[in-house]
């Protein structure tokens, strides 16, 4: 039987929709919440005798990684450790970075199994430099980009697009805080940014121009088949720069893509070595599709219920079927 290894956290309700699809196919799978490791999911890898296996101290269940036949690798998160007493700061640091070193050897354990997304290829593809290269081979417009931190060339590409640029994260662009983690939204540039010339050249910055917009594009690629997704997010001011201020409030329609625009998604998320992806497009007010990003590990489960489309199904049959 097919077994599926899920590696997630507690809070990640999009796995959720996947779960619920393995259900229905009667599908064999565990979801590995890595946070439980090691007071509720205990490890155990003897490497004489070629045993690699974890054991679920909650539901009394021991999976060996060996028998897995798929993964998904979505949100995984490490425990705090607040459990262990008697320890300061720099030796909690230190059994955090033991704790994430063991999750590596995990994944490198399954590395010939089929992922979704191998965590290494994803890793490699959130990196937005990267990302304009591949999206330009394959044909994508994409914004006038500059990465810089020498003032003169940062104010040179400002007043080159007339005054009216973005700027963003290089990558994921979530901030980690005591609550969690804070998202970093992309953000225009104002004009007093520039009083200071040393702050500028302190750290590199993301700069874009500004591109005007009808609406923005969330497509969403699950091996051949591609769905997208019309965001109006032009409709209030807080959304219309980054849509994910205002996402929940924001209107929804399914989007017809070119089949060219439709192909280029599939190469892209293609040659990034990847079997799912999430493309941020945007669509202009004279019908051009601009590319912002791609998302390797990026959220669907609103998109799904918004909309109907078969998202979960979709990857439950990659899963499936490789």
């Amino acid at each position: 039987m097919m077994r599926v290894l899920i590696i997630t956290n507690k809070d990640d309700i999009t796995v959720d929709f996947v779960v619920k699809e393995l259900q229905r196919k009667e599908m064999p799978y565990y979801r590995l919440n890595t946070e439980d490791i090691p007071n509720n999911v205990s490890v155990f890898f003897d490497f004489n005798n070629n045993i690699f296996e974890i054991f679920d101290k909650v539901k009394e269940e021991r999976f060996s990684l060996l028998n897995f036949n798929s993964v998904y690798y979505r949100r995984p998160q490490l425990n705090n450790l607040n459990f262990i007493e008697n320890i300061n700061s720099y030796e909690l640091n230190y059994l955090r970075s033991e704790l994430n070193f063991i999750l590596e050897g995990i994944y490198k354990l399954l590395e010939n199994k089929k992922w979704l997304n191998n965590v290494y290829r994803i890793r490699e593809a959130e990196n937005k430099i990267y990302q304009l290269q591949i999206a330009k081979k394959v044909g994508f417009r994409i914004p006038n980009s500059l990465i810089s931190n020498q003032y003169n060339n940062i104010v040179k590409f400002y007043e080159e697009n007339d005054k009216n640029c973005i700027i963003k994260p290089v990558k994921s662009g979530y901030l980690p805080n005591d609550e969690g983690s804070k998202a970093i939204f992309t953000t225009k540039v104002d004009e007093e940014n520039f009083n200071n010339p040393a702050r500028l050249e302190s750290f590199p910055l993301y700069l874009q121009n500004n591109t005007p917009k009808e609406f923005d594009i969330r497509v969403i690629v699950i091996g051949e088949k591609v769905f997208a997704a019309e965001i109006h997010s032009q409709k209030y001011e807080d959304s219309s720069i980054d849509w994910r201020r205002g996402i929940m409030s924001l209107e929804h329609y399914e989007h017809k893509l070119p089949i060219g625009i439709e192909r280029k998604c599939i190469d892209l998320t293609h040659k990034l070595k990847l079997n799912f992806s999430a493309i941020d497009l945007i669509y202009t007010d004279k019908g051009e599709y601009i590319f912002l990003e791609i998302n390797p590990n990026g959220q669907w489960a609103w998109i799904e219920k918004r909309l109907k489309f078969p998202l979960s199904r979709e990857i439950v049959n990659l899963l499936e079927n490789g």
